[in-house]
């Protein structure tokens, strides 16, 4: 049983792609990120309304998943 419990978390994990994703709720260019790798808070050049949205967080920047647009971060936290 165990065997098969490790098979297919290392399936799910390996095709899944992500083990975790980040989550951003935004406002005026101002986003808080949950269980964000880079900040947990910024002001941003997008003034896009966001509520917990999946987001690929990179050092200057996030991208929001769901329309593939690049936010800049001004600031951080």
């Amino acid at each position: 049983m165990k065997k098969i419990l490790g098979i297919v978390l290392i399936f799910f994990l390996v095709f899944n792609g992500k083990v975790y994703s980040d989550m951003a709720t935004c406002f005026v260019g101002e986003c808080d990120f949950f269980i964000g790798i880079w900040y947990e808070y910024a002001e941003t050049n997008c003034m896009d309304n966001l509520y917990m949205e999946e987001v690929d967080q990179g050092p200057l920047g996030f991208t929001i998943e769901a329309t593939g647009e690049y936010c800049m971060v001004f600031n951080e936290r």
